[in-house]
């Protein structure tokens, strides 16, 4: 074990490759391998479990992965790192690096490629787009039981405590879960805020037209549920009586049930 999380360590492959955080990607490194392990532990990883990370820096988490699991598939859209993860990461062989974009990514195709129903995402996400990160793993349509990620603290709470189209998503599929925080004097270059690791279980995959009609929903949020649903039905009126849904709500104040109702009377209707 290389110990890539150590601070003196960090600093030496950044000085050795000339390496400086790229603001685009929303880089920071991690420099303390406490904070590391606590992250690598949030995941239920065993020596049969496929780890999918997003973003593994200089790699730092993803040798802490690599001690539990059978294999830790990165994807990486830097490819400034291509020499100093084959550098850091030369001792594990159970380790694969894709430099691609994982938004565009098929993570569907992957996972079912790994023929295993024991799939968890673990990251330390970039803030600019952690929505679109977590949920496009929130609604993939393979068996990924688990993510452990890093965000902005601000984000983390938001997720465990807010309702919005991605937590009752969550709500759905399974559950989410504040773990710790992590402060901001544990980087490189250090962020302005603290950041916090969440996890999300999954119990269950979510219909992709479930996910069109929550996310319709919210599209003007302010507005009351009947007028939010008239795209998704000709009497939209009628629908809500159908599933006992005072018309006059807010898109916030229906439940997971109300929506998974919703989109069972729009089923029943197109059929």
């Amino acid at each position: 074990m290389r110990n890539i999380a150590k601070k003196s360590n960090t600093l030496d492959i950044l000085n050795k490759y000339h390496l400086t955080a790229a603001k685009k990607y929303g880089q920071n490194f991690l420099v303390d391998p406490h904070i590391i392990e606590k992250i690598a532990s949030c995941a239920p990883i065993t020596k049969d479990t496929y780890v999918i990370e997003i973003g593994p820096g200089i790699g730092a988490l993803t040798e802490a992965l690599a001690l539990r699991a059978k294999k830790v598939i990165c994807f990486e859209i830097d490819e400034r790192l291509k020499p100093v993860l084959a550098d850091t990461l030369a001792d594990y062989d159970n380790v694969e690096i894709i430099f691609e974009d994982f938004m565009k990514a098929d993570l569907d195709g992957l996972v079912t490629s790994l023929h295993s129903d024991d799939v968890c995402v673990v990251t330390n996400l970039p803030y600019y787009i952690t929505s679109d990160i977590i949920t496009k793993v929130v609604t993939a349509q393979s068996p990924i039981h688990h993510m452990a990620a890093m965000v902005q603290k601000e984000v983390a709470l938001k997720l465990t405590r807010d309702k919005s189209p991605l937590t009752l998503m969550i709500d759905y599929v399974g559950s989410i879960d504040y773990a710790m925080t992590v402060s901001k004097n544990v980087f490189i270059p250090a962020p302005h805020v603290d950041s916090a690791v969440f996890t999300i279980t999954k119990e269950r995959t979510i219909p992709l037209d479930l996910c069109e009609l929550i996310k319709g929903a919210f599209k003007q949020k302010r507005k009351t549920i009947l007028n939010n649903m008239k795209p998704f039905f000709n009497d939209p009126r009628k629908a809500l009586a159908a599933c006992s849904i005072d018309p006059t709500k807010r898109p916030a104040d229906l439940s997971i049930e109300d929506y998974v109702a919703l989109n069972q009377e729009r089923r029943n209707h197109e059929s």
